[in-house]
């Protein structure tokens, strides 16, 4: 299959090429459980649906009103509850208009991964084509439960990437009921970060706020090797 067919049905955003070129992108892409059970709380103050809405509005904010992270940033949503959603393609959060997440369904995680690594091709193909330089990507996959569907062929596929260094991965589990075992089956450098609490949402997101305005900063990948 020809990944140039896809670019037609994913916005990109209005690039002017004589100043994107002058910066080097960084590719993050949020995968985020959104099945029914996130309506629960399992520690939080809130539910987890809300938690996790409150913190990529927070993210979003953060990118927009950093003068480099608002540069360099490409974000991409994609939710997965009952189906998978692509809430946005890559794009400069400009373009983003998020409205929040709804928690319904079954999860099925293995289709929602493969979708992220075909948006991720296709933007690295964008890149390619416009002398763009870029980052690793940075791929957070967040869950709270065991995936419904066959995601075999999917952990398969991202743990390959991670490994040849295409791509770095941070799996979180939220909650008690997510199945650490499928995470790490995504993830074969690091292990997955349980969250059971409203602070350790904020840690995350605002570990992963300073990736975006600085793509060598480690301190996300310290948090999850329980470093500090």
């Amino acid at each position: 299959m020809n990944n140039d067919s896809y670019f037609s049905n994913y916005d990109f955003g209005s690039w002017d090429n004589s100043n994107v070129k002058s910066y080097r992108k960084v590719p993050l892409c949020l995968v985020v459980d959104t099945s029914g059970s996130m309506l629960n709380k399992d520690g939080t103050q809130r539910s987890k649906i809300e938690e996790l809405n409150t913190n990529i509005h927070q993210l979003i904010n953060y990118i927009r009103n950093d003068s480099k992270a608002s540069r360099i940033c490409d974000l991409s949503i994609i939710s997965f509850g009952g189906g998978v959603n692509v809430v946005s393609g890559y794009d400069n959060v400009e373009n983003i208009e998020f409205k929040g997440l709804r928690a319904s369904g079954a999860t099925p995680m293995g289709e929602a991964v493969r979708k992220a690594i075909e948006l991720l091709q296709i933007r690295r193909n964008y890149y390619r084509k416009n002398d763009i330089e870029h980052y690793k990507p940075i791929m957070l996959l967040m869950s709270d439960g065991a995936p419904t569907d066959d995601y075999d062929s999917a952990a398969g596929q991202m743990s390959t990437m991670v490994r040849n260094k295409e791509l770095k991965i941070f799996p979180v589990g939220v909650g008690v009921s997510f199945d650490k075992e499928v995470l790490k089956a995504f993830s074969p450098l690091i292990d997955p970060k349980i969250i059971r609490d409203t602070s350790g949402f904020a840690m995350l997101f605002r570990l992963l706020s300073s990736s975006t305005s600085n793509p060598n900063d480690d301190s996300l990948e310290k948090w999850f090797n329980d470093e500090f």
